[in-house]
């Protein structure tokens, strides 16, 4: 599949990276590089060659946000600027499909973050599974900043979750700037690596996944979105319940036994 605002490739077997491919514009997501990923995704979703993820950005920054001078934007604002439900249906669904299309891909995502990531690359972030970032990694929730509610692209749902409601109601409300430092200490980063080390770290974390099992790595990522809300500790322990019953007819589980029992 040929694309004009992302890489992607496999540098190993079963590994995918996604490099956003605009630095230009420090890889603004633009309307065209939403339909791209979408597509990418469509294509990933049901790709059992494909278990673990990487996300990054090209050249010295991760993802700037949304594109405020998108071409397509422009040329298209008499209709997309139409009324509400145009720009609902025609701008901000077309993002928010973004961020609900991470979370629903059953390959676990790992955001190499290797600069800032503001606005909606904040959001890319909070929306992969593991995050390791580069010492000059920053996070910015800049909606606030122009005019817009901080709540966008799941800020008021993700970050809270991630970090506790407090310090995320304090972030987004002031709009500041969290460094790389600062998010690993309150939880929103799994680790800093060096600059040059970070695309190293990202693959070893990818293949360190893939020495688990690919139904227990894919049902993990769905018990932690679906029991992100689930109403009781009940509805959370039948659906672990019904996954470890799945994974216990697996190959991998029973070769694991037989292995463990040979050992004793």
């Amino acid at each position: 599949m040929e694309f004009k605002t992302i890489r992607y490739e496999e540098p190993e077997p079963e590994i995918g990276v996604i490099t956003l491919n605009r630095p230009d514009r420090l890889n603004a997501l633009n309307l065209d590089m939403l339909e791209e990923l979408a597509a990418l995704f469509a294509d990933l979703g049901p790709d059992d060659r494909v278990r673990v993820l990487i996300v990054t950005g090209a050249g010295r920054g991760f993802c700037s946000g949304a594109d405020l001078k998108d071409g397509r934007v422009r040329r298209e604002a008499n209709e997309l600027f139409a009324s509400v439900a145009a720009h609902l249906i025609g701008i901000q669904k077309k993002y928010a499909a973004l961020i609900s299309g991470m979370r629903r891909l059953p390959q676990p995502i790992i955001a190499a973050v290797n600069g800032a990531a503001a606005g909606g690359g904040m959001c890319v972030a909070l929306a992969s599974d593991v995050v390791i970032a580069a010492p000059e990694a920053v996070f910015i929730p800049s909606f606030i900043n122009i005019g817009l509610s901080a709540g966008e692209l799941g800020t008021s749902y993700l970050l809270s979750k991630v970090v506790g409601l407090g310090r995320a109601s304090e972030i987004l409300f002031t709009g500041r700037t969290v460094t790389a430092e600062e998010g690993e200490r309150i939880g929103l980063v799994s680790r800093v690596v060096k600059g040059e080390s970070l695309m190293d770290e990202a693959m070893n974390t990818a293949r360190i996944m893939l020495g688990k099992s690919p139904m227990g790595l894919r049902l993990t990522k769905e018990a932690l979105n679906y029991n992100q809300s689930a109403p009781s500790l009940e509805a959370a322990l039948e659906l672990e319940n019904r996954n470890q019953s799945i994974c216990c007819f697996t190959p991998e589980f029973l070769e694991a036994i037989e292995a463990f029992g040979k050992a004793k």
